[in-house]
């Protein structure tokens, strides 16, 4: 669920919370407790090159943290094992590292569970467990290992709001927690404590600011755990609806709503979401699950705190049933309908190769916010403008599931006079409309084995032409002269 406003929230490097402990937080917890339950854990990645996607970046090496929990297996952030090739962790106040594995990840809500090779490392070790959403200033204490130091720091801050935020790792809306702390980099994943249990870990900060971190509440925990029991993580599911809301009384007449209703009016529904097929553009919606929605799109957490009514869909598991109740027409309508995942026209993609696709040295893309993110934090003022109106502010459809772009050209005597062309919105390929990446590959390969020309028409009018004899016959000397092993992602090799 969407606002129909887009919200700009900086997209920061993780990092970990670091503040002074008090007697209030740390009652009853042990320093020798915690270091049987706290871990450092060392990675190695590899991640891939969005912007050459034939190609991965060099590997890198980094630090992070995690808790012991039920069933010898360790709880930390996904971004901290992301891409990985190599884990190993070790214990508080104990030299020997120890080699570990993914064993489920949820990169949507910033999760992972990691199993230790060698079982012998879980001994005199002791889980901890997970207590409840924290309340507005409460003390908590955070435990990790940020840089500047080798052992376990202790540090605390107090709970300044909760709400519905963007995870920096997915761009996922989920229930968050934020911390008035000092944020540094190396505690991500570490447990956040109000007394002996778990009510987050750390996750992120707002680096444009001081001392605001966030951390993932037990509520996206509890959901993460119960849905990778079967081995598989199925996702947070989203009903597929962007709405605006009615606090305007012009708006509200218009639409002949009661002064004594409130909800939201739905402004689209996304192709291909959970909702395509059971609600309907204009339809004024006032209850999820029996909850009320109110005028500004908010439901109630608890007495005291009201967040998005996001919260009341994600609440639920992937193919689990909504109903909601919505004004059609003038009249009440209930509805129930099975949840499934989110539905983007430009997705973030986790733990895979870009998909690519190079013809006559022509290289193709979906676009992805991972190739956005190739320009940095500040990638929304710094991308191509084309490419960020599409990512904010598009949506799927019949007619165009995927944004498939033109990323590049390698310069070749067969694409002279386009070398500068890039960054630019493929919409038809020889008069065929291209409505994701298989159907650009489809319609090039076509016209490769039956037409004298390829003509590639882009969404701003420009035209590329190239001559297939010749494109066909000089693509493999262009993928060898750059190097390049072969001119396509796997998907659509030929």
């Amino acid at each position: 669920m969407n606002f129909i406003k887009a919200t700009i929230i900086c997209l920061v490097t993780i990092a970990a919370i670091a503040v002074a402990p008090t007697a209030s937080a740390v009652e009853g917890v042990s320093l020798e407790r915690i270091n049987k339950s706290v871990v450092k854990i060392f990675t190695v990645s590899k991640r891939p090159s969005y912007y050459m996607p034939w190609q991965r970046k060099p590997q890198v090496a980094a630090i992070g943290s995690g808790l012991i929990i039920d069933g010898s297996r360790i709880l930390t952030n996904a971004h901290v094992v992301s891409n990985n090739v190599f884990i190993e962790v070790k214990k508080a106040n104990d030299p020997k590292k120890y080699i570990a594995m993914v064993q489920s990840i949820g990169h949507q809500c910033d999760l992972a569970l990691l199993i230790v090779k060698d079982k012998s490392f879980f001994d005199g070790t002791e889980p901890l467990a997970l207590g409840e959403l924290p309340s507005l200033r409460d003390s908590v204490s955070a435990y990790g290992f940020p840089k500047g130091g080798n052992e376990i720091s202790i540090t605390q801050g107090v709970v300044s709001r909760i709400e519905q935020m963007k995870y920096s790792h997915s761009g996922f809306e989920l229930l968050g927690v934020q911390i008035d702390a000092a944020i540094n980099p190396g505690n991500s994943g570490g447990p956040v404590l109000i007394g002996p249990k778990v009510v987050g870990i750390a996750m992120q900060a707002l680096r444009s600011s001081d001392n605001i971190g966030y951390i993932i509440p037990t509520p996206i925990i509890r959901h993460f755990l119960k849905d990778v029991e079967d081995g598989e993580f199925s996702g947070f599911p989203d009903e597929g609806i962007i709405f605006q809301t009615s606090e305007n009384k012009s708006l509200r007449r218009y639409f002949n709503i009661d002064d004594d209703l409130t909800g939201v009016l739905v402004s689209e529904v996304i192709y291909g979401s959970a909702g395509d097929g059971n609600i309907k553009r204009g339809d004024f919606l006032t209850s999820i699950d029996g909850v009320k929605v109110a005028n500004d799109g908010s439901a109630p957490l608890n007495k005291h705190i009201r967040v998005s009514v996001g919260y009341l869909v994600q609440k639920h598991y992937i193919g689990e049933e909504l109903k909601i109740e919505v004004i059609r027409n003038g009249k009440p309508v209930k509805l129930k309908f099975p949840l499934a995942k989110s539905v983007s026209l430009v997705p973030m993609e986790h733990e895979k190769q870009p998909a690519y696709f190079i013809y006559g040295g022509l290289v193709f893309m979906p676009l992805t916010f991972n190739y956005l993110r190739e320009w940095g934090g500040k990638w929304s003022l710094k991308a191509p403008v084309p490419l960020i109106h599409a990512a904010k502010y598009g949506y799927p459809s019949a007619e165009r599931r995927e944004v498939v772009f033109l990323k590049s050209v390698l310069a070749d005597e067969i694409n002279i006079g386009y070398h500068d062309v890039r960054s630019q919105i493929v919409s038809k390929v020889n008069n065929v409309a291209i409505a994701d990446m298989a159907g650009l590959v489809s319609a090039v390969k076509n016209s490769a084995q039956n037409d004298e020309f390829t003509k590639i028409e882009f969404e701003n009018g420009l035209i590329v032409v190239l001559e297939n004899r010749a494109a066909e016959k000089a693509n493999k000397g262009i993928i060898a002269r750059y190097g390049i092993k072969s001119d396509a992602s796997p998907a659509f090799a030929r």
